[in-house]
């Protein structure tokens, strides 16, 4: 299949939002996203392999303030493009960029987060879209004991109780599903950049 052309350049990616504006903008759900910024900072090693990448010089993301994945996994995501020298991030709503969105769908799907990575003359290096592969493993489970198996009329209880459970996932001492993220953002780009040969 083709590959769709990227409807974005220079003047359109900068009336994305900072990461700090994106934040500003959040309202009642900020807290939440502040707060796993704090947690799920790069480990000293994460961020001395994404600091040695020069070669991303722009990193686009596709959220929402509703959805919980960019809750749990965008600060991660910035973390990551704050750490590469030459990095400027900027932050697009999906449902207002469907253009953009459709560009990088996960199986026909809308996810997000969605994080793109660009070289200086807009080519893309990669593409990172929802969260690790580790972290859909424990989802699928955690929903299928809590949302699927709800009657209708507790279906509000629970996803409170999803929600409160994939979190707890994530804070798990050390992060492991954050490192797990970092880890195939870092194989993804030494893959894409040519890193990996040179080990």
């Amino acid at each position: 299949m083709a590959q769709l052309r990227i409807p974005l350049d220079a003047q359109r990616f900068a009336t994305g939002l900072t990461w700090k504006d994106y934040l500003a903008q959040m309202g009642d759900t900020r807290a939440r996203t502040e707060d796993n910024h704090q947690k799920s900072v790069l480990t000293e090693e994460e961020r001395k392999f994404f600091s040695g990448l020069g070669q991303v010089r722009y990193a686009l993301m596709l959220a929402e303030n509703w959805c919980g994945d960019v809750h749990r996994n965008s600060p991660l995501l910035a973390h990551i493009c704050e750490a590469m020298p030459n990095c400027e991030l900027r932050v697009f709503f999906r449902d207002q960029n469907l253009d953009l969105t459709d560009c990088f769908l996960n199986n026909g799907y809308r996810s997000i987060p969605v994080l793109v990575f660009f070289d200086k003359d807009w080519n893309e290096i990669g593409r990172w879209i929802e969260r690790a592969h580790a972290a859909t493993a424990k989802v699928v489970g955690i929903r299928a004991r809590t949302l699927d198996a709800a009657p209708p009329d507790k279906q509000d209880a629970a996803m409170a109780e999803y929600r409160q459970q994939v979190q707890a996932e994530y804070d798990v001492p050390g992060g492991p599903l954050w490192r797990a993220a970092a880890n195939e953002v870092r194989l993804l780009l030494e893959t894409r950049l040519g890193l990996a040969a040179r080990k």
